[in-house]
C-alpha cells in the first residue's frame, strides 16, 4: 500500500504486467492490447501469435520463436529479444527504442514506421527486412546481415554500420554518412534516387 501511495504521489508508473494477460499469451498465443510490461516470455514458441497493440516494454522474449507473428503498434522499448526469431513477422509503427536484439533474426520482417532509436541490433539477421520510414538514431547494426533489406526515407547517418553486410540492400531517399555510403557501395548495395551522403 505504501508503494502504491508513493507511486501515486511521485507520478511513477509501476511496470508490473497483468497476470491474466500473461496467462492468455502463454496459453492462447494471442494477446491483443495486453499489458505484458516486464513479463517473461522467453524460450517459448509463439509462431503465428498476435500481440497487436500490446505493451511489452522491458519484457524478456529472448530465444523465443515469433515466426509470422503480429507486433504492430506495440511497445517493445527496452525489451530483451536476444536470439529471438521474428521471421516474416510484422512490427509496423512499434516502439523498439533501446531494444536488446543482439543475434535475433528479423528476416523478412516488416518494421515500417517503427522507432528503433538506440536499438541494439548487433549480429542480427535481417535479410529482406523493411525499414521504410523507420527512426534509426544511433541504432547499432554492427556485424548485422542486412542483405536485400529496404531503407526508404530513413536517416541513417548516426547509425552504427560497422562490418555490416549490405549486399543488394536498397537505399532510397535516405541520408547516410560518407563512410556508410562508401561501405554500402563496396557491399554492392543498390542506391536509388535521392540518397544523400554527408
Amino acid at each position: 500500500m505504501k508503494t502504491l501511495l508513493l507511486a501515486a504521489i511521485l507520478g511513477v508508473t509501476l511496470s508490473a504486467y497483468d497476470t491474466e494477460h500473461l496467462k492468455k499469451a502463454l496459453e492462447e498465443k494471442e494477446c491483443i492490447g495486453c499489458d505484458l510490461r516486464g513479463a517473461n516470455l522467453s524460450k517459448t514458441d509463439f509462431s503465428g501469435a498476435d500481440f497487436h497493440g500490446s505493451d511489452l516494454s522491458n519484457a524478456d522474449l529472448h530465444e523465443s520463436l515469433f515466426e509470422m507473428s503480429d507486433f504492430n503498434d506495440c511497445n517493445l522499448s527496452g525489451a530483451n529479444v536476444e536470439g529471438a526469431l521474428f521471421w516474416k513477422g510484422t512490427m509496423k509503427r512499434s516502439d523498439l527504442t533501446h531494444i536488446r536484439a543482439r543475434g535475433a533474426n528479423f528476416k523478412g520482417t516488416h518494421l515500417e514506421q517503427s522507432n528503433l532509436n538506440f536499438a541494439d541490433l548487433r549480429e542480427t539477421k535481417s535479410w529482406k527486412a523493411d525499414f521504410t520510414d523507420a527512426l534509426l538514431y544511433k541504432t547499432d547494426f554492427t556485424n548485422a546481415e542486412l542483405g536485400d533489406a529496404k531503407f526508404i526515407r530513413d536517416d541513417l547517418h548516426l547509425a552504427k554500420m560497422n562490418n555490416t553486410l549490405l549486399w543488394q540492400t536498397r537505399f532510397r531517399d535516405a541520408v547516410m554518412s560518407k563512410g556508410q555510403c562508401s561501405h554500402a557501395k563496396k557491399e554492392e548495395a543498390l542506391f536509388d534516387a535521392n540518397v544523400t551522403c554527408r
